[in-house]
């Protein structure tokens, strides 16, 4: 786990090229340069990015919080969101004497600083997807960096044109914020796929949205599976485990999950053998509920994930949380795992 696996995860994929083979000595040597001194020397160095959130037009949020901090601009009719994340975007163009070398590790740390401080941004947008129902997106019309010494005096300056309030809508959202975990791969899957529900539900692809939800479920379901060390079962029967390991006892939220996997089956993931026009008419009323227990669902594993927390949401030093999660992560942002 941890590095080592980062390392041979490197090494494996280049290997797969005969161009590349031969570069596999000089990733090796720049990946023990990163973790033992480059990454060291930057936990006294952080990246402030600043970005308009898509469709907050009607969300008055204001307050600061760990890593984040946003406030409502009435200039941009729209949330502007903070993040505080290391940095590690820039700078590795002479991490290696191998030119090739030295720009594939300034690739990878595009990707893994971008997973950090986007997974900040996938906090609030999940936690304002629970708190109001709102289905929002980090890619607004403002992208704003500042990298090294320079972000701190950005990082100051966006503070000042915060004035927190503790309106209810503050409240919950900070509520919500706190609960979830996005450097966790699994949650940050699990709320794209359930703000991806949402947004598709509004735009009336009924079919779509159901997928969307069920494929949320099914992270959960793996997240669990893999934390538990399971066999490969069935969803019905690993259902079991993972409903209760969660502690989702209600019979009514089981058969609606059940239910959900059955409509993703017949009827939305595959085309149907019967009744196609009319999917919606039939299952008006079990979608509604159906949504209501994928909710439930969301929050009950967002709990348990942080009761039983294996990626650290606010490292103090990101060196070390590095070391720890990059094989994780690496999986999550790298090419290897894509069609």
């Amino acid at each position: 786990m941890g590095y080592d696996d980062f390392k041979s995860k490197i090494c494996a994929y280049f290997n797969l090229f005969e161009n590349t083979k031969n570069k596999i000595p000089h990733l090796k040597l720049a990946l023990n340069k990163i973790a033992t001194n480059t990454l060291p020397q930057r936990d006294c160095e952080c990246l402030f990015q600043v970005r308009d959130f898509e469709n907050t037009f009607s969300l008055n949020i204001n307050f600061i919080c760990e890593n984040i901090m946003c406030y409502y601009s009435d200039k941009e009719k729209a949330l502007m969101v903070g993040v505080v994340c290391p940095n590690w975007s820039k700078g590795w163009k002479s991490i290696s004497k191998d030119k090739f070398v030295s720009e594939q590790i300034d690739y990878l740390f595009h990707f893994i600083s971008q997973y950090v401080y986007r997974s900040y941004q996938i906090n609030l947008i999940g936690a304002i997807a629970l708190a109001t129902g709102i289905p929002t997106d980090f890619r607004g019309n403002t992208l704003e960096s500042t990298h090294g010494e320079y972000a701190l005096q950005e990082i100051e300056k966006f503070k000042i044109s915060i004035v927190e309030n503790s309106s209810e809508l503050s409240l919950k959202t900070k509520g919500y914020l706190r609960l979830i975990n996005a450097l966790d791969p699994f949650v940050n899957k699990a709320i794209f796929y359930y703000v991806r529900s949402i947004e598709l539900n509004n735009f009336e692809f009924t079919e779509e949205s159901l997928t969307a939800a069920d494929n949320m479920a099914d992270v959960i379901f793996q997240s669990i599976k893999i934390r538990m060390n399971a066999l490969t079962q069935d969803r019905k029967e690993m259902s079991k485990y993972v409903f209760k390991e969660i502690g989702l006892y209600d019979e009514t939220d089981k058969h609606n999950l059940e239910r959900l996997y059955q409509l993703r089956c017949r009827f939305t993931a595959h085309p149907s053998k019967s009744k196609w026009w009319d999917f919606y008419e039939i299952y008006e009323d079990d979608i509604e509920q159906i949504r209501l227990t994928v909710r439930k669902l969301l929050i009950k594993y967002l709990k348990y994930e942080n009761k039983n927390r294996q990626v650290d949401a606010h490292p103090i030093l990101w060196s070390q949380w590095f070391i720890e999660n990059c094989d994780i992560v690496y999986d999550a942002v790298w090419f290897h795992e894509i069609p």
